[in-house]
């Protein structure tokens, strides 16, 4: 069953099409998902590209990681020499791909 009852039709002249096409597409929205969310107020935002969410993944494990090493020297009273190598890679990892994106996320 449909939540919406009501079917309007909606002229737009060919720039105004492209542009509502456009936006759609960097949505990941269909364009009339992207007129509802308008209507609403709704700010309609790019999605996010495949790099960027491979990127805040990594962060994530980074961030996991490094946790788990404070958590383990908290309770044995150091780290083991393999454990400070994988920080030290992840961190150098994550830093490689945030400054060759700069140019095209800045």
């Amino acid at each position: 069953m449909r939540n919406r009852e009501y079917d309007m039709h909606l002229r737009l002249n060919e720039a105004e099409y492209r542009k509502l096409g456009e936006l759609a597409k960097k949505a990941g929205l269909t364009k009339s998902a992207v007129l509802r969310k308008l209507i609403m107020g709704t700010e309609i935002k790019e999605r996010p590209n495949v790099d960027f969410i491979d990127l805040i993944q990594l962060i994530d494990h980074l961030c996991i990681n490094v946790n788990q090493i404070a958590h383990h020297a908290n309770v044995q009273g150091g780290v083991t020499a393999e454990e400070a190598a994988e920080a030290k890679r992840l961190v150098t990892e994550v830093r490689q791909r945030l400054y060759w994106k700069k140019e095209i996320w800045m």
